[in-house]
């Protein structure tokens, strides 16, 4: 009898598993606390989040939020809209104005001498046609060798001077050129030519040679040089560009309007969404906080152990403080040890 006794008080005093089971989990290193928790807690974390949500839904229609930022984008695409308007007017006038104007070289020559400079002196004579309604006071250009640019020391300039008068401009209709005066002349530099291309380049250096027109400027009249300022395409134009311009200036001024009002509301909309998600932060807290039902320990080997664990469905939990998180389905059923590992993170289902 009393060794019946001593055995009954063994197995109340002695805390012995008779019928939980035994989970031992590898999980992913740096995982210093992991949880089972209830089974349910999917659908309870889907609910929270919903009504979260709803209430993030409800807060921007109460400030507008896709109405004004729709409303800032379409003042920022007409303000894009107006200028790239503009930027085409002025490319057409370029192209137009550039191409009535018609250029001959004659007597092109280079001094080439790889042996005594890394450059090479060009000169030419010019016969030019103006059949634009503008005076042409100048152009800016670059030479071309097989279609090929140059290179040089600085931006080239053609300015149009009746050397016989000493006025400035190429007037509509007119034609000039420096035939019987000094040629007009540049250097380029022969290093970024290959020595073979520049020895054929001196054979026959005039008939390779071109110049692309890329700018011009005008005046409204021609007359010496110093009694007026060449003008460019934008103001030489301005009568044409202006409209254009001022579609500009109030596209600009209707884009800031709408940035300021969504600036605003957008300030006190997220001091509003930052409280929402303080209090589902704290919501989510006591919701993982009430879903536990069992917490792990950690072995020698680093490997999470539950006991005492009784049959069913559960979620085992651990995350990292960085957001990610183990969130996998476990089954426990009536056997006595369970062992696995799980590899895989993805972000904390208890993060909003």
């Amino acid at each position: 009898m009393r060794k019946i006794m001593c055995i009954a008080f063994l197995l109340v005093a002695i805390p012995v598993s008779l019928y939980g089971a035994r989970l031992q989990y590898a999980l992913p290193p740096g995982l210093s606390k992991a949880y089972l928790l209830s089974a349910g807690t999917p659908a309870m974390l889907e609910h929270e989040k919903a009504r979260a949500k709803a209430k993030l839904e409800k807060l921007k229609g109460e400030f507008r939020i896709d109405t004004l930022e729709a409303g800032s984008k379409q003042g920022s695409g007409d303000v894009k809209r107006a200028k790239q308007a503009y930027a085409d007017r002025i490319e057409a006038l370029r192209k137009a104005y550039l191409s009535r104007l018609n250029l001959q070289l004659t007597s092109v020559n280079a001094d080439i001498n790889l042996a005594s400079s890394a450059m090479a002196d060009v000169t030419y004579f010019y016969t030019a046609r103006n059949s634009s309604d503008k005076v042409i006071t100048d152009i800016t250009y670059r030479p071309l060798i097989n279609g090929k640019p140059l290179g040089t020391t600085s931006t080239l300039v053609l300015e149009f001077m009746d050397m016989s008068t000493l006025t400035s401009g190429l007037a509509p209709g007119e034609t000039m050129t420096n035939q019987g005066h000094d040629p007009e002349k540049f250097s380029f530099f022969l290093g970024e030519i290959p020595q073979a291309e520049v020895k054929e380049l001196k054979k026959d250096f005039g008939r390779k040679f071109t110049i692309d027109v890329i700018d011009m400027h005008f005046a409204d009249r021609k007359g010496y040089k110093g009694q007026f300022k060449p003008q460019t395409f934008e103001e030489a134009f301005a009568g044409q560009l202006g409209p254009l311009e001022n579609a500009i200036r109030q596209a600009e001024a209707r884009a800031r309007e709408l940035s300021e009002s969504d600036r605003k509301a957008l300030k006190e909309f997220t001091a509003q969404k930052d409280r929402l998600v303080a209090e589902e932060n704290k919501t989510l807290v006591g919701l993982k906080r009430s879903a536990v039902r069992y917490t792990g320990t950690i072995d020698k080997k680093g490997r999470h152990i539950f006991e005492d664990v009784a049959p069913g469905t559960y979620f085992l939990y651990a995350s990292t403080p960085d957001g990610r998180a183990v969130f996998e389905q476990v089954k426990v059923g009536e056997e006595r040890k369970q062992k696995k590992t799980f590899t895989g993170m993805k972000k904390d289902p208890f993060v909003p």
